[in-house]
């Protein structure tokens, strides 16, 4: 007698415990790849910068980079007392109409190498970005990798 109703309690809960399997495991197949860092613009003052300057159009960095005219390399700190670093710099900046490098600011990287990086991106130009055949102020980040050594 004891025997049925234990099966009798088992087949009422193996409806839950199916359901508390499928909700604990379905996480883990739907997470999807991380979002990738790069080409956003994660700033907050940066972002704050283009409401006020009215900039609401953003470019890729492959746009940007297709649009350089001029490009100026950073220049490393390096020297027996100064340590060895690499890595990659985020910078966000402005495209003007003139093609000028506006509000140059670093969003993300080794510090050390941050000034340089962005001292090199303000000196860069580019070809204005058209939008329905007039030069437009734009946006975009770029990712820039940098060594000392």
């Amino acid at each position: 007698m004891l025997r049925p109703l234990a099966i009798d309690l088992f087949v009422m809960k193996a409806p839950y415990v199916l359901l508390l399997s499928v909700l604990l495991l379905a996480p883990a197949e739907c997470q999807s790849a991380p979002p990738q860092q790069f080409d956003q613009v994660t700033s907050r003052e940066f972002l704050k910068q283009l409401l006020q300057d009215g900039v609401y159009n953003f470019i890729s960095s492959k746009m940007a980079e297709s649009l350089t005219i001029h490009r100026v390399e950073p220049v490393l700190p390096h020297g027996d007392m100064m340590p060895r670093v690499s890595g990659t710099v985020i910078i966000a900046f402005e495209i003007s109409k003139d093609g000028k490098v506006r509000h140059a600011m670093a969003v993300s990287g080794p510090k050390l190498l941050q000034a340089p990086v962005l001292a090199a991106v303000r000196q860069w130009t580019f070809k204005p970005c058209m939008l329905t055949g007039e030069p437009t102020t734009v946006a975009t980040s770029l990712q820039l990798t940098v060594s000392n050594f």
